[in-house]
């Protein structure tokens, strides 16, 4: 008998999330949930100011075992399996730590933080260290002690502060802010110090996340892209990622299996492959005219003027870099190996180079069937949680995928 041989690209294909819960008739937004680990539930926060315990009943149904109200809207949650902490930024710039019951039936408030002067935007919990750390509208990152409540560290940030993550080896932080841009900080028990500022989106930072390992940082962007730096290599080496038509509202590195998913309010969920060969993408050349037919750009009047020509409008190679017009670069191609899923624009002289192995696919593509807002993954069962601006939640099983 012959032996069946399968193409592991149609296999590749074949493997999608599985929708194994959706709970709807949510009464009110959710602004962030995270799921439990090892339990049938997820912590959610509304906009009418709850905090919500949900479980599953033995009718197969979610219900709110806790439904707990605070004085403020609460704007992010960090939840600590671990200690049973739960740590809640409000609108008013404070943040509530509450003790989790054994059973999630109930919340204790324990401690509460006078960290900022405006709304919160993120906050975490770094167990090792005993801090929380938090950024805010107020355009301030802070961070104070668990064990006395008083603050340990701020720094001030260009913009709103949007979002961090935090790297509890090396004690490095990274805060974006809404102009695009990222500081990177080095957090110590008497302070924090100022590394440096990346600066390569052009629009505000949504989501961070980081691998321990490689010591990559990734960003997510209202740009619709997402960047990948090499913080270890110190060499400044980026690589783009490009699979969303629509705002990134969340990106989740995956240790174990080198991958990263990203969530959209384009209702994709992306799975990037970060094992894969990546190149930098090139520098975009600067030219007054065409750099292959030498028509001039529409700037270049004196270019205009010797040629008796309208000016061009000037382009780039997604490849090569090159500065181009429209009619030397008719080809359109998806680049993968440069973080290009999509088809871009090349020049006609990129375009019979091309090889391949460049237009491989390194990502994978999944409609949620919701405009997602949110995103939290329980790497031992493999489920991922997505928050839909629908008033929807949906809980995946990503077992075929994730691994």
């Amino acid at each position: 008998m012959a032996a069946q041989i399968k193409d592991a690209r149609n296999e590749a294909q074949d493997r999608r999330p599985i929708l194994i819960d959706r709970i709807d008739g949510i009464d009110s937004d959710v602004l962030c949930a995270t799921i439990l680990p090892n339990e049938d539930g997820f912590i959610s926060i509304n906009d009418d100011k709850s905090i919500r315990i949900w479980l599953k009943r033995e009718t197969g149904k979610y219900w709110p075992s806790v439904c707990h109200y605070t004085d403020r809207v609460p704007t992010c949650l960090f939840h600590q399996p671990d200690s049973r902490r739960l740590f809640i930024g409000l609108d008013s710039g404070n943040i509530l730590e509450y003790a989790v019951g054994e059973d999630y039936n109930k919340i204790t408030l324990i401690k509460q933080y006078q960290a900022h002067t405006g709304r919160v935007t993120y906050v975490h919990n770094s167990v090792e260290h005993d801090w929380i750390l938090s950024a805010s509208k107020d355009k301030y990152f802070t961070f104070h002690s668990t064990e006395n409540g008083q603050r340990v560290g701020s720094h001030s940030i260009g913009g709103v502060a949007t979002c961090l993550v935090f790297d509890t080896g090396s004690k490095h932080c990274f805060v974006g802010d809404d102009n695009g841009k990222i500081a990177f900080l080095k957090l110590t028990d008497g302070g924090c110090e100022f590394k440096a500022l990346l600066n390569r989106h052009e629009s505000s930072i949504s989501c961070l996340a980081w691998d321990a390992d490689r010591k990559f940082l990734f960003s997510g962007s209202f740009d619709k892209t997402i960047i990948c730096w090499d913080i270890g290599g110190q060499k400044g080496i980026t690589y783009d990622l490009e699979g969303h038509h629509e705002r990134i509202q969340r990106v989740i590195f995956i240790g174990n299996t080198h991958q990263l998913v990203s969530g959209s309010e384009d209702s994709f969920i992306v799975v990037w492959d970060m094992d894969a060969k990546r190149i930098e993408n090139p520098e975009w050349r600067e030219s007054d005219v065409c750099e292959y037919c030498k028509k001039p750009f529409i700037w270049n009047l004196k270019g205009m003027w010797e040629q008796k020509t309208v000016g061009k409008r000037q382009h780039h190679c997604r490849r090569c870099g090159a500065a181009i017009c429209d009619d030397c670069s008719k080809s359109r191609v998806s680049i993968p190996i440069l973080g290009h899923e999509f088809e871009v624009r090349i020049c006609c002289e990129c375009g019979p180079k091309i090889t391949s192995a460049e237009k491989t696919p390194l990502a994978q593509f999944y409609d949620s069937k919701h405009s997602i807002l949110d995103m939290s993954f329980d790497e031992k069962r493999k489920y991922l949680l997505t928050v839909g601006l629908d008033r929807v939640i949906k809980i995946w099983d990503m077992n075929s995928i994730i691994a």
